[in-house]
């Protein structure tokens, strides 16, 4: 029997979806992809620390990472997304950023998050552009991206009701790190206790609100990074599925 190559990619997409849910363990109905939200702490230029919580890459039905963006200089950039190797981000006091194998100069740094829409186009390009919401950063290879651009790094210090991290809902739950006073950005993989009972707080309450049978909720909670890294075998798979698909 024959089969297309768009059939066979959307047999293994379908193959991918079915293997990571069943070693998520989550026994309710399929919501899509999970997110991935992170303890983090930051360090600014005063050498105070600042914690609390981020989303490294939002889940539904694709999963889509947040990260950096850089200004370099005569046109140039550079776009730095999370993608399972959750490298910490350091800046020299001579304003080189280190992030992973990259080393560079930027006059000017954003935290960068996914916003909903998404369409398809084949000419490669990035627009910086700006709307009633402020600025935001339009990718286009193959299939177009759209990311809010943050001077500053919304770091919750409370988790939401619904449990998932909402950057278009920062009021009262956020303490605002600005892009230009930061030196370091770490992802903890050994959160303090205070932030481990926050978590299993919002897991609970978001488990209440959802447990009845006309309750509207996804159920699809958000996998946690610091849990993640200790399941060897489930980190390999969710990275294998999320790089298998933003190949299709």
């Amino acid at each position: 029997m024959y089969i297309s190559n768009s059939n066979y990619n959307a047999m293994k997409y379908l193959i991918l979806l079915i293997t990571c849910l069943g070693l998520l363990n989550n026994n309710s109905i399929d919501a899509g992809d999970p997110s991935i939200q992170a303890v983090c702490k930051i360090t600014t230029k005063n050498n105070t620390t600042h914690e609390g919580f981020i989303t490294l890459i939002k889940g539904g039905y694709c999963m889509l990472p947040n990260g950096f963006y850089f200004e370099i200089g005569d046109g140039k950039t550079y776009r730095k997304l999370y993608d399972f190797n959750f490298y910490s981000l350091q800046k020299t006091k001579d304003g080189i950023f280190n992030l992973g194998y990259s080393s560079f100069k930027a006059k000017r740094a954003y935290f960068i998050t996914h916003t909903p829409h998404h369409g398809h186009f084949k000419k490669e390009q990035n627009d910086i552009a700006i709307d009633s919401k402020g600025k935001k950063l339009v990718s286009r290879k193959y299939n177009e991206f759209t990311y809010k651009l943050f001077d500053s790094i919304p770091l919750f210090k409370e988790l939401p009701r619904e449990y998932h991290l909402r950057y278009d809902k920062l009021e009262n739950l956020t303490e605002k790190i600005a892009m230009s006073d930061i030196i370091s950005v770490e992802i903890v993989k050994k959160p303090q206790q205070i932030w481990l009972d926050r978590i299993a707080k919002a897991k609970k309450l978001y488990w209440d609100d959802n447990d009845t049978e006309d309750s509207t909720g996804d159920f699809l909670e958000p996998t946690w990074y610091h849990e993640l890294i200790q399941d060897q075998n489930k980190f390999n798979t969710l990275k294998d599925y999320y790089n298998k698909w933003k190949k299709l």
